[in-house]
C-alpha cells in the first residue's frame, strides 16, 4: 500500500510544477498581450465611426457628436427654407386604450 501512496505523491508533485509553470506562462502571456494592445491602440488612427455589436447578426454603426449636429444643423436649414410661412405643423392624433388593443389582437401566438 505504501508503493501506491508514494506513487500518487510522484503524481501530485508532478502536476503540482506542470500547473505552476503553466500558470507562469499565462501571466507572461498576458503581459505580452497587454504591451501589444497598448502598441496596436497608439498606432491605430481614432476611427469616425465605431461599429457596436448589438447581437450577433446585428452591427450598428455609430457616428461622433460633432457628425451628428452638422447633419441636424444642415437638414433644419433645408427644411426651414422649403417650408412656408403659412403652413401650420400637423400633430399626430393621440392613440386611445381601443386601438392599441385593436392592433395587437389581430396577432396569433401559435
Amino acid at each position: 500500500m505504501s508503493n501506491r501512496v508514494d506513487e500518487l505523491e510522484g503524481q501530485v508533485a508532478e502536476l503540482r510544477a506542470a500547473v505552476n509553470g503553466l500558470t507562469e506562462e499565462l501571466v507572461e502571456t498576458k503581459d505580452r498581450l497587454r504591451k501589444l494592445e497598448a502598441e496596436a491602440a497608439s498606432e491605430a488612427e481614432p476611427p469616425a465611426e465605431r461599429e457596436t455589436k448589438s447581437d450577433d447578426h446585428v452591427v450598428v454603426v455609430e457616428q461622433e457628436q460633432d457628425d451628428v449636429d452638422v447633419a441636424t444643423d444642415s437638414l433644419g436649414s433645408d427644411t426651414a427654407s422649403e417650408a412656408e410661412p403659412g403652413e401650420a405643423a400637423v400633430e399626430p392624433e393621440e392613440t386611445t386604450e381601443n386601438d392599441t388593443n385593436k392592433s395587437t389582437d389581430d396577432i396569433i401566438v401559435a
